[in-house]
């Protein structure tokens, strides 16, 4: 058990500090966060109100428990991944791998709730029959 984890680790920290995955997660980082902490430091430095102001509010929206900040993030990332390393096939095929993995167990979740709503709508007609 304990030299699956490491392999599973060990193939975690390759994927994860894999400099080309950094590189383009700065970027997309910088492109849907960066600007608002950037437009707060010059906003408030060179009183420019309404870019303080906006970038506030920005950050605000940014840091309620309803935000899909970080899944457009990884949508960025990954697009920027093709784009500048498109040779990069094993970071990619990870990529990959990973979000078909995921895809279908979300699949497998809506089925298991659409045959357990199924089920209780049955049960509850019978009852009115």
């Amino acid at each position: 058990m304990k030299k699956k984890n490491t392999k599973y680790g060990e193939g975690l920290r390759k994927f994860l500090l894999n400099p080309h995955l950094v590189i383009c997660y700065c970027i997309a980082w910088m492109i849907t966060n960066g600007w608002a902490y950037v437009g707060i430091g010059v906003g408030s430095y060179y009183n420019i109100h309404w870019l303080t102001s906006i970038s506030v509010a920005y950050l605000a929206i940014l840091w309620s428990p309803f935000c899909f900040e970080l899944i457009i993030t990884l949508i960025i990332t990954m697009a920027l991944m093709k784009f500048f390393f498109p040779n990069d096939k094993e970071t990619l095929r990870t990529i990959r791998v990973y979000s078909r993995y995921y895809k279908m167990k979300v699949k497998a979740i809506k089925r298991q709730r659409r045959e357990k709503r199924q089920r209780r709508l049955e049960r509850i007609n019978v009852r009115h029959k």
